[in-house]
Protein backbone atom coordinates (compact mmCIF):
# COMPACT_ATOMS: atom_id res chain seq x y z
CA UNK A 1 0.00 0.00 0.00
CA UNK A 2 1.64 3.34 -0.88
CA UNK A 3 1.70 5.91 2.00
CA UNK A 4 -0.30 9.38 1.79
CA UNK A 5 1.81 11.97 0.92
CA UNK A 6 2.83 14.68 3.65
CA UNK A 7 1.79 18.34 3.85
CA UNK A 8 4.73 20.49 3.89
CA UNK A 9 5.08 21.84 7.39
CA UNK A 10 5.50 25.55 5.80
CA UNK A 11 4.06 27.43 2.91
CA UNK A 12 5.24 26.46 -0.64
CA UNK A 13 4.87 27.43 -4.25
CA UNK A 14 1.62 25.08 -5.66
CA UNK A 15 2.61 25.24 -9.43
CA UNK A 16 5.44 22.35 -9.28
CA UNK A 17 6.06 20.30 -6.93
CA UNK A 18 9.34 20.66 -7.84
CA UNK A 19 9.76 23.81 -7.08
CA UNK A 20 11.83 25.25 -3.89
CA UNK A 21 10.82 28.89 -4.32
CA UNK A 22 8.60 30.38 -1.36
CA UNK A 23 5.75 31.43 -2.59
CA UNK A 24 4.88 35.27 -2.68
CA UNK A 25 2.52 37.31 -0.38
CA UNK A 26 -1.11 36.65 -0.54
CA UNK A 27 -0.37 34.50 -4.05
CA UNK A 28 0.08 30.49 -4.40
CA UNK A 29 2.77 30.87 -6.44
CA UNK A 30 6.85 31.70 -6.14
CA UNK A 31 8.05 35.02 -8.54
CA UNK A 32 8.97 32.36 -10.98
CA UNK A 33 5.61 31.12 -11.55
CA UNK A 34 3.18 34.55 -10.69
CA UNK A 35 2.37 35.10 -14.21
CA UNK A 36 2.55 31.83 -15.69
CA UNK A 37 2.26 28.27 -14.44
CA UNK A 38 3.11 25.55 -17.08
CA UNK A 39 1.11 22.55 -14.98
CA UNK A 40 -2.57 22.99 -15.30
CA UNK A 41 -5.51 20.78 -14.28
CA UNK A 42 -7.96 20.21 -17.05
CA UNK A 43 -11.51 21.08 -16.11
CA UNK A 44 -14.66 18.94 -18.06
CA UNK A 45 -17.11 21.89 -17.99
CA UNK A 46 -18.98 20.51 -15.30
CA UNK A 47 -17.16 22.14 -12.72
CA UNK A 48 -19.28 24.37 -10.13
CA UNK A 49 -19.08 27.97 -10.02
CA UNK A 50 -17.59 29.54 -6.81
CA UNK A 51 -20.53 30.88 -4.99
CA UNK A 52 -19.74 30.98 -1.25
CA UNK A 53 -22.31 33.21 -0.69
CA UNK A 54 -25.00 30.86 -1.14
CA UNK A 55 -23.19 28.97 1.90
CA UNK A 56 -21.86 32.09 3.66
CA UNK A 57 -25.14 34.71 4.01
CA UNK A 58 -27.48 31.93 5.21
CA UNK A 59 -26.88 30.29 8.69
CA UNK A 60 -28.67 27.08 8.10
CA UNK A 61 -27.15 26.08 5.17
CA UNK A 62 -23.58 26.66 6.64
CA UNK A 63 -24.71 25.11 9.72
CA UNK A 64 -26.25 21.80 7.89
CA UNK A 65 -23.09 21.30 5.43
CA UNK A 66 -19.54 19.84 6.24
CA UNK A 67 -16.81 20.02 3.69
CA UNK A 68 -17.93 16.41 2.39
CA UNK A 69 -21.34 18.27 1.52
CA UNK A 70 -19.69 21.15 -0.54
CA UNK A 71 -17.30 18.75 -2.09
CA UNK A 72 -20.39 16.92 -3.89
CA UNK A 73 -22.68 20.49 -3.77
CA UNK A 74 -24.85 18.63 -1.62
CA UNK A 75 -27.19 21.51 -0.62
CA UNK A 76 -30.15 19.58 0.65
CA UNK A 77 -31.75 20.65 4.16
CA UNK A 78 -34.38 18.24 6.41
CA UNK A 79 -37.85 19.09 6.69
CA UNK A 80 -37.21 20.64 10.26
CA UNK A 81 -34.34 22.89 8.76
CA UNK A 82 -34.85 26.75 7.29
CA UNK A 83 -32.31 28.68 5.74
CA UNK A 84 -31.53 30.76 9.07
CA UNK A 85 -31.17 27.60 11.36
CA UNK A 86 -30.19 24.36 11.08
CA UNK A 87 -28.16 22.84 14.12
CA UNK A 88 -27.84 19.04 13.15
CA UNK A 89 -25.38 16.65 12.34
CA UNK A 90 -23.60 16.55 9.47
CA UNK A 91 -23.72 14.03 6.18
CA UNK A 92 -20.91 11.47 6.66
CA UNK A 93 -19.42 9.38 4.19
CA UNK A 94 -20.18 5.69 4.16
CA UNK A 95 -23.18 5.89 6.71
CA UNK A 96 -25.74 5.58 3.61
CA UNK A 97 -23.75 2.47 2.28
CA UNK A 98 -23.57 0.91 5.87
CA UNK A 99 -20.17 1.77 7.57
CA UNK A 100 -20.13 2.18 11.29
CA UNK A 101 -20.43 5.45 12.45
CA UNK A 102 -16.90 7.43 12.94
CA UNK A 103 -17.55 7.26 15.95
CA UNK A 104 -16.71 3.48 16.37
CA UNK A 105 -13.34 3.81 14.40
CA UNK A 106 -10.30 4.28 15.74
CA UNK A 107 -8.60 7.36 13.69
CA UNK A 108 -9.49 8.33 9.66
CA UNK A 109 -7.30 6.84 7.05
CA UNK A 110 -7.08 7.33 3.53
CA UNK A 111 -8.39 3.72 2.16
CA UNK A 112 -11.35 4.16 4.45
CA UNK A 113 -12.51 7.24 3.41
CA UNK A 114 -11.86 6.40 0.03
CA UNK A 115 -14.14 2.75 0.48
CA UNK A 116 -16.90 5.13 1.61
CA UNK A 117 -17.04 7.29 -1.12
CA UNK A 118 -17.07 4.93 -3.48
CA UNK A 119 -19.78 2.77 -1.63
CA UNK A 120 -21.57 6.28 -1.24
CA UNK A 121 -21.35 6.72 -4.83
CA UNK A 122 -20.19 3.62 -6.88
CA UNK A 123 -19.76 6.22 -10.41
CA UNK A 124 -16.41 7.64 -8.66
CA UNK A 125 -13.37 7.18 -11.00
CA UNK A 126 -9.79 7.81 -9.24
CA UNK A 127 -7.50 10.52 -11.47
CA UNK A 128 -4.66 13.00 -11.02
CA UNK A 129 -4.19 16.70 -10.98
CA UNK A 130 -3.08 16.75 -14.44
CA UNK A 131 -6.08 14.52 -15.76
CA UNK A 132 -8.98 15.09 -16.87
CA UNK A 133 -12.30 14.25 -15.66
CA UNK A 134 -15.77 13.16 -17.81
CA UNK A 135 -17.75 14.97 -19.32
CA UNK A 136 -20.09 15.46 -16.01
CA UNK A 137 -17.85 14.76 -13.59
CA UNK A 138 -15.37 17.14 -11.48
CA UNK A 139 -12.61 17.24 -9.02
CA UNK A 140 -12.28 16.36 -5.86
CA UNK A 141 -9.48 16.13 -3.60
CA UNK A 142 -9.47 13.93 0.02
CA UNK A 143 -7.32 14.75 2.83
CA UNK A 144 -7.10 13.70 6.36
CA UNK A 145 -5.46 14.31 9.76
CA UNK A 146 -5.40 10.52 10.38
CA UNK A 147 -6.00 11.08 14.06
CA UNK A 148 -8.30 13.59 14.25
CA UNK A 149 -9.74 14.46 10.65
CA UNK A 150 -10.66 14.20 7.58
CA UNK A 151 -11.35 16.95 4.82
CA UNK A 152 -12.32 17.45 1.16
CA UNK A 153 -11.58 20.24 -1.61
CA UNK A 154 -13.41 20.51 -4.91
CA UNK A 155 -12.35 22.12 -8.33
CA UNK A 156 -14.40 25.02 -9.30
CA UNK A 157 -15.32 26.46 -12.73
CA UNK A 158 -12.59 29.40 -11.89
CA UNK A 159 -9.96 26.36 -12.14
CA UNK A 160 -8.83 26.79 -8.55
CA UNK A 161 -9.93 25.07 -5.68
CA UNK A 162 -12.49 25.96 -2.80
CA UNK A 163 -13.66 23.83 0.78
CA UNK A 164 -15.92 24.20 3.62
CA UNK A 165 -14.42 23.67 6.91
CA UNK A 166 -17.38 21.90 9.27
CA UNK A 167 -19.69 24.23 10.17
CA UNK A 168 -17.83 27.53 8.92
CA UNK A 169 -17.81 29.71 5.41
CA UNK A 170 -16.59 28.38 2.40
CA UNK A 171 -12.86 29.55 1.54
CA UNK A 172 -10.84 29.32 -1.66
CA UNK A 173 -7.94 29.90 0.86
CA UNK A 174 -5.35 27.51 2.70
CA UNK A 175 -4.11 27.47 6.22
CA UNK A 176 -1.69 30.34 5.14
CA UNK A 177 -4.73 32.85 3.18
CA UNK A 178 -3.40 31.78 0.12
CA UNK A 179 -5.80 30.42 -2.99
CA UNK A 180 -5.69 27.14 -3.31
CA UNK A 181 -4.36 26.08 -7.07
CA UNK A 182 -3.57 22.30 -6.26
CA UNK A 183 -5.04 20.87 -2.99
CA UNK A 184 -1.71 18.67 -2.66
CA UNK A 185 0.47 21.65 -2.50
CA UNK A 186 -1.83 23.71 -0.49
CA UNK A 187 -1.02 24.54 3.14
CA UNK A 188 -3.30 22.20 5.34
CA UNK A 189 -1.58 22.52 9.31
CA UNK A 190 -3.93 25.08 11.53
CA UNK A 191 -1.64 25.86 14.39
CA UNK A 192 -4.60 27.27 16.35
CA UNK A 193 -6.84 24.31 16.73
CA UNK A 194 -4.21 21.71 15.73
CA UNK A 195 -5.69 20.12 13.01
CA UNK A 196 -3.26 19.14 10.39
CA UNK A 197 -4.21 17.47 7.38
CA UNK A 198 -1.01 15.99 6.36
CA UNK A 199 -1.96 12.58 4.70
CA UNK A 200 -3.10 13.18 1.02
CA UNK A 201 -5.31 11.19 -0.50
CA UNK A 202 -5.70 11.72 -4.07
CA UNK A 203 -7.80 13.18 -6.12
CA UNK A 204 -11.71 11.74 -7.85
CA UNK A 205 -14.24 12.67 -10.49
CA UNK A 206 -17.94 12.79 -8.78
CA UNK A 207 -20.70 12.79 -11.11
CA UNK A 208 -22.37 16.25 -11.24
CA UNK A 209 -25.51 15.04 -12.77
CA UNK A 210 -26.87 12.92 -10.97
CA UNK A 211 -28.99 13.46 -7.93
CA UNK A 212 -27.22 12.30 -4.53
CA UNK A 213 -28.24 11.69 -0.96
CA UNK A 214 -26.53 10.99 1.99
CA UNK A 215 -27.18 10.10 5.78
CA UNK A 216 -26.36 12.58 8.49
CA UNK A 217 -24.87 11.07 11.57
CA UNK A 218 -22.21 11.92 14.79
CA UNK A 219 -22.82 14.51 17.68
CA UNK A 220 -23.03 18.01 17.58
CA UNK A 221 -22.95 20.24 20.83
CA UNK A 222 -25.21 22.43 20.73
CA UNK A 223 -24.94 26.00 21.19
CA UNK A 224 -21.34 25.88 19.47
CA UNK A 225 -21.50 27.84 16.41
CA UNK A 226 -19.40 29.99 14.72
CA UNK A 227 -20.40 33.14 16.12
CA UNK A 228 -19.32 32.14 18.98
CA UNK A 229 -15.75 30.97 18.49
CA UNK A 230 -13.34 33.61 19.40
CA UNK A 231 -11.51 35.42 16.39
CA UNK A 232 -8.90 33.81 14.08
CA UNK A 233 -5.49 34.60 14.30
CA UNK A 234 -5.23 32.70 10.78
CA UNK A 235 -7.32 33.40 7.47
CA UNK A 236 -8.72 30.46 8.07
CA UNK A 237 -9.00 28.12 10.55
CA UNK A 238 -9.47 24.32 10.25
CA UNK A 239 -12.67 22.67 11.78
CA UNK A 240 -14.13 19.41 11.95
CA UNK A 241 -15.92 17.87 9.07
CA UNK A 242 -16.19 14.33 10.74
CA UNK A 243 -18.70 14.13 13.85
CA UNK A 244 -18.15 17.46 15.53
CA UNK A 245 -18.53 20.99 13.68
CA UNK A 246 -15.99 22.81 15.32
CA UNK A 247 -13.02 21.73 16.96
CA UNK A 248 -11.59 24.60 19.48
CA UNK A 249 -8.45 25.75 19.74
CA UNK A 250 -6.83 24.38 22.49
CA UNK A 251 -3.34 25.42 24.09
CA UNK A 252 0.13 24.30 23.79
CA UNK A 253 0.32 22.59 27.03
CA UNK A 254 -3.73 21.00 26.65
CA UNK A 255 -2.36 19.35 22.77
CA UNK A 256 1.37 18.06 24.83
CA UNK A 257 -1.44 16.27 27.48
CA UNK A 258 -3.40 15.06 24.62
CA UNK A 259 -0.79 13.83 22.52
CA UNK A 260 1.43 11.78 25.27
CA UNK A 261 -1.35 10.62 27.88
CA UNK A 262 -4.77 10.40 25.79
CA UNK A 263 -3.29 8.66 22.68
CA UNK A 264 0.37 7.17 23.80
CA UNK A 265 2.40 10.10 22.51
CA UNK A 266 2.86 11.74 19.47
CA UNK A 267 1.92 9.52 16.27
CA UNK A 268 6.00 8.99 15.50
CA UNK A 269 6.48 7.16 19.00
CA UNK A 270 2.96 5.48 18.48
CA UNK A 271 4.45 4.11 14.97
CA UNK A 272 8.40 3.28 16.60
CA UNK A 273 6.38 1.01 19.74
CA UNK A 274 3.67 -0.39 16.86
CA UNK A 275 6.74 -1.89 15.00
CA UNK A 276 8.70 -2.52 18.37
CA UNK A 277 5.34 -4.63 19.33
CA UNK A 278 4.95 -6.86 16.01
CA UNK A 279 8.70 -7.30 16.44
CA UNK A 280 8.64 -8.82 19.98
CA UNK A 281 5.40 -10.30 19.11
CA UNK A 282 7.16 -12.72 16.18
CA UNK A 283 10.09 -13.41 18.36
CA UNK A 284 7.77 -14.77 20.98
CA UNK A 285 6.43 -16.81 18.04
CA UNK A 286 9.97 -18.29 16.75
CA UNK A 287 11.17 -18.49 20.35
CA UNK A 288 11.94 -22.40 20.97
CA UNK A 289 10.12 -23.89 24.02
CA UNK A 290 11.81 -24.80 27.33
CA UNK A 291 12.52 -28.51 28.18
Amino acid sequence: MVAPAKNPSTARCQCDPACKNPPLNNSPFCANHEKSCPRKSPMSGSEPNYEPELYNNHNGIKEAQNCFAYAFDYKHLPDNCTTNSCPISFPQPGLKSGYPRWSNVHGKRCPDLKARLFGDVPDIKETTFEGKCPAGYSKIALVVDEDEDYHFYRMDSNGEWSHKPGATDVTNKDATGRRIYDPKLASRKYSRTGLDYDGFCGYLCVPRNTQLSFKRGGSRPMGILNAHLPPPSEPVEGTNCGALPHKLPVSNDQRSKRGNHKRGGSRKKRRKMTRKTRKTRKTRKTRKPRK
